[in-house]
Parts: C-alpha cells; sequence; structure tokens
C-alpha cells in the first residue's frame, strides 16, 4: 500500500523482546502459540459448522525438485541381479503443504523458549520443540484473509509484498473479526502468480510474500498459526533476516467454497512434516 511505511531496523530489531512468547507457558513448554488454541475455543470452532463438507487446502505433489526419485546401482547377490529404487521427498518449501515444528527455525543460535539449536537437533530428529507436541492436531477457527482478491493483478506482485493494513483491509472484506486463538488462512494468489512469472524459480528469483511487519499484526491478534500458499517477501530487505514470517497452503482449491465454509482449519501431523 502507498500509504503504508515499512518498520525501520531498529523497530525489527526490537520485534524480538517485543513480540515472543519464550515464557509466556513456562519455560518447559514445546507447543508455543497452539496454547491459544482452548477447550472452550475449539468447543466454539465447532459450533460454527454448518455442513458436513471438508474442503482440503493441500497443494497436488510436483514434480522435482520437491519429489526427487533415484534408482540404486544395480548390484548381484550370488546368482541374482537386483536394483532398488528410492523417492525423497522435500518438505520445505514451495510445494508440498506441512507443518513446520518449532525446531525448524532458531535466532542467535536459540530455538523457542532459549533453547539452544545445536544441542536441540540430531541426525535421529529433535530433542526439543519436535512436531510430536502436536500429535494430537491442531483444530480452531480458520479465517481465510483473501488478500489477492484486493490486488488488481489477482496476485501479490514482487516488491508489493502484504502489509499488516492489508490483512485488516481483507478481514473487513470478508466481514470477520480475527480472534485469539483464530488460524489464520492468507492467500496471496500464489498460483497465478507463478502462471503469469513462468520464469520465476523458488529460492533463485525474488519472493513476493508477506512483510516482515506481519509479525506484529499477528501478536496483536493473538492467532495461534498462520496458514499461506506464499512465504515471506524475500530478499527481506533487513540485513541479518534470511527469513521472515514463518503450513502452506494451495490456493486454488475451490474458493468459494472455503470463503463459505472454513469454520474449522484442523491438521493432524504425524511425522517431523507431514504432507496434507
Amino acid at each position: 500500500m502507498a500509504d503504508w511505511t515499512p518498520p525501520t531496523q531498529d523497530r525489527v530489531e526490537g520485534y524480538f523482546k517485543e513480540l515472543n512468547n519464550w515464557g509466556r507457558w513456562g519455560d518447559a513448554d514445546q507447543r508455543g502459540t497452539v496454547n491459544l488454541i482452548t477447550p472452550a475455543k475449539r468447543e466454539a470452532a465447532l459450533k460454527l459448522v454448518r455442513t458436513g463438507r471438508t474442503v482440503s487446502l493441500a497443494r497436488d505433489m510436483g514434480p522435482q525438485p520437491a519429489l526427487m526419485y533415484h534408482a540404486t546401482f544395480p548390484s548381484k547377490r550370488e546368482r541374482v541381479d537386483i536394483v532398488t529404487d528410492r523417492f525423497d521427498l522435500v518438505y520445505h518449501g514451495y510445494t508440498i503443504t506441512h507443518i513446520d515444528a518449532l525446531c525448524h527455525i532458531a535466532w542467535d543460535g536459540e530455538l523457542y523458549n532459549g533453547r539452544p539449536f545445536m544441542d536441540s537437533i540430531t541426525t535421529a530428529g529433535a530433542t526439543w520443540c519436535p512436531i510430536d507436541p502436536l500429535f494430537d492436531g491442531i483444530t480452531s477457527r480458520g479465517v481465510l484473509l483473501d488478500v489477492a482478491a484486493g490486488r488488481k493483478e489477482g496476485y501479490v506482485e514482487i516488491g508489493q509484498p502484504v502489509t499488516p493494513r492489508e490483512l485488516d483491509a481483507a478481514a473487513a472484506r470478508a466481514g470477520v473479526r480475527v480472534e485469539p486463538g483464530d488460524v489464520v488462512v492468507v492467500r496471496s494468489g500464489d498460483e497465478m502468480f507463478r502462471r503469469t512469472h513462468p520464469e520465476w524459480v523458488p529460492r533463485v528469483s525474488p519472493h513476493p510474500g508477506l512483510q516482515l511487519a506481519c509479525l506484529e499484526w499477528f501478536r496483536e491478534k493473538d492467532i495461534a498459526a498462520i496458514s499461506w500458499d506464499m512465504m515471506d517477501e524475500r530478499p527481506i530487505g533487513y540485513p541479518g533476516f534470511g527469513m521472515g514470517v514463518r503450513f502452506n497452503f494451495r490456493d486454488d482449491a475451490e474458493k468459494e467454497e472455503v470463503l463459505r465454509l472454513l469454520a474449522i482449519l484442523a491438521a493432524g501431523p504425524t511425522l517431523d512434516e507431514l504432507p496434507r
């Protein structure tokens, strides 16, 4: 938005003291803002259901680099010749819908609640903030904010990131009020962006997405989680910040049905990352 001024470097540096939730639910907590989804919040969300229909926001699994196939070198086992194969799935990125565990990102060497990153991650898995605390799933009121509908292009463009004011405007268009414990689903028009820009390469080209200041909005609204079709704007524009805002959905999933029916968002991980 033309009349919006992004935060300064000093302001962004202050986010880590002003906006974080470390210690809010005790130093031993490994669930983070999912704690905002109380039994009362979940019960209220369930009462919003009007039909039994489910609407998936999961992306279809795509080709490389998200899905990699390897045929191992043929080998001899006495009189038997054998060849095996392997499938690798790269969850983190722009194709496979997944949930990030709190161990996924650290800042200045520390994970959520101040645990050292290097001492918490092993080849056998995470010893602090793995996905395990979410094994019961995430069930809460889902609020769809269609930012793309407010853009003349129909999608968020590179160099024109989503701002907190746009999130408020999308909520106003939808006639909804974001409440504590909600799961906010932000649609930025990823599918149309990619069709319009076939030359765009994930992790290579500049990325459209959310401006870092959206963190202020998330904290102000006290949301439990965010789901999106685009990620954060990159490069972010603030030295020292390799990535900014941190569930990733398909934006062409029966939008009108989503707008009308999205009262509950339910996600149930079973491994470190779960394709939905």
